[in-house]
């Protein structure tokens, strides 16, 4: 399928960016880039023309992934998406096309044949109006962080913070609308109050308009966040760390079941990606390191040994992990201080590492799978999908041995033997949890009575 890009600067945004909008000719859709950059130019300045690239292809190919449906597609799934993208550079950008087009066909499990054009005109041009302003002044930063409001991005810049005293953060958060971004928002006030003048949180929004999407899979993404966080990155220094914080079996993301295979499962933080995007950039020429310091913990162990305990004990109920907080049709407890489903996968993950450290409570969640709240038998909608798959898995009595296996049908990594014992720990969490707080029905299908 053909995708046009389209680049206006006859008539520029307030903030003086121009008019990007992509075109789909066989479907009818249209959709325009909605991307606050003048807060992100006022914040971090233009580091160079390719990181801007950077921003705008990802941002791109994200409205792009929101706006092709997969049922459109011979199986329902795997797209095959042509655009040519407006740079700064057409040649150095080709350069990386394969390795690009790579990238993201991992990420979102579609074929990408990106190409490169000479972009024609400046992409910002500082408005008359805010010509006579004074430039902001620049903060001292020594990592850039990015901040999703989850409990892993916040126990990773807790440990930054405690660590050491010389640290200065700059947060990464990014929403598609106004109300995803509260989370992000409480949780760093708690931070400044405790560590005084130490972080700052940069929220940016990228999205499109109109903004109803076409397709709710949105396996792009990370890429958008990503390029986000080595933006703000780049901007501080050209060896500037970007803290992508993610536990290890999230970032691993081992399919539950044959259904669950390919990029059905998310692969937001896997090292695969991680080290096909490292790849990429440093061709580019941007070489800022990219760390995940939770790469080989679980979610437990992360939690564990916070380095500021107390600290995260209070937040913790803030954050969120779930993987859809908006669906509510399902469940028991709701209101604004239910942030969590309780019965997706990355929810009964996190519901393992609070019992660990004594944190954990079922009625945080929408629904109690330990309580029996989700029926495992008889459920007629999804709510109980993922929980019998976790459940089956658990009761399989899969060893590290069997998840190596697992790891290398999805790619090719490395520390292969210490990600599948750290896939075993994980789960292990979990059976710990069902043993000690689950009804029998639960205990049962678990393998655990």
């Amino acid at each position: 399928m053909n995708v046009e890009v389209r680049l206006d600067d006859s008539d520029r945004h307030r903030d003086g960016s121009a008019k990007l909008a992509i075109e789909i000719p066989e479907t009818g859709v249209r959709r325009e880039l909605d991307l606050s950059f003048g807060e992100l130019r006022d914040r971090c300045g233009i580091p160079d023309p390719v990181t801007l690239d950077l921003l705008l292809v990802a941002s791109l190919c994200y409205v792009i992934d929101k706006s092709v449906k997969r049922a459109h597609s011979f199986d329902s799934w795997t797209r095959e998406l042509e655009v040519q993208l407006p740079v700064s550079s057409p040649k150095r950008w080709e350069r990386v096309s394969s390795r690009l087009n790579r990238t993201l066909g991992f990420l979102t499990g579609d074929e990408w044949s990106l190409s490169f054009r000479e972009m024609g005109t400046d992409f910002f041009q500082e408005p008359e109006r805010r010509r006579r302003k004074k430039e902001p002044e620049k903060k001292e930063v020594t990592h850039v962080c990015l901040f999703s409001g989850g409990l892993d991005s916040l126990t990773g810049v807790i440990d930054l913070l405690a660590n050491d005293d010389t640290s200065r953060l700059r947060l990464v958060g990014h929403y598609d609308a106004a109300g995803a971004a509260s989370a992000q928002g409480v949780l760093f006030r708690t931070l400044d109050e405790n560590y005084p003048g130490r972080c700052d949180l940069l929220q940016m929004r990228v999205s499109h308009r109109p903004l109803e999407a076409e397709e709710s899979t949105l396996r792009s993404r990370s890429l958008v966040f990503m390029a986000l966080g080595i933006y703000a990155a780049r901007a501080a220094g050209e060896d500037v760390p970007l803290y992508a914080s993610e536990n290890g079996l999230i970032a691993i993301n081992v399919p539950l079941d044959p259904s669950r295979s390919g990029s059905c499962s998310t692969r937001t933080m896997h090292p695969y990606f991680l080290n096909n995007l490292r790849e990429v950039l440093g061709k580019l020429g941007v070489e800022n390191p990219i760390i995940n310091p939770f790469e080989l913990k679980t979610k437990g162990e992360c939690l564990a040994e916070c380095s500021d305990a107390k600290l995260l004990a209070a937040l913790a109920t803030s954050t969120v992990s779930c993987s859809h907080p908006t669906r509510k049709q399902f469940l028991r407890r709701r209101g604004r201080e239910v942030r969590n489903c309780g019965y997706c996968v990355p929810c009964l993950i996190r519901r393992a590492s609070p019992h660990r450290v004594g944190l954990d409570a079922g009625d945080q969640y929408g629904l109690d799978v330990c309580a029996g709240e989700v029926d495992i038998n008889h459920n007629m909608n999804d709510s109980a999908d993922d929980f019998r798959a976790v459940l089956d898995m658990l009761g399989s009595g899969k060893t590290a041995d069997d998840f190596v296996q697992d790891i290398l049908s999805v790619a090719p990594v490395d520390q292969i033997r210490e990600r599948a014992e750290m896939v075993e720990r994980d789960f292990g969490e979990i059976r710990s949890l069902i043993k000690a707080k689950a009804v029998g029905a639960v205990r049962r299908a678990a393998g655990v009575a």
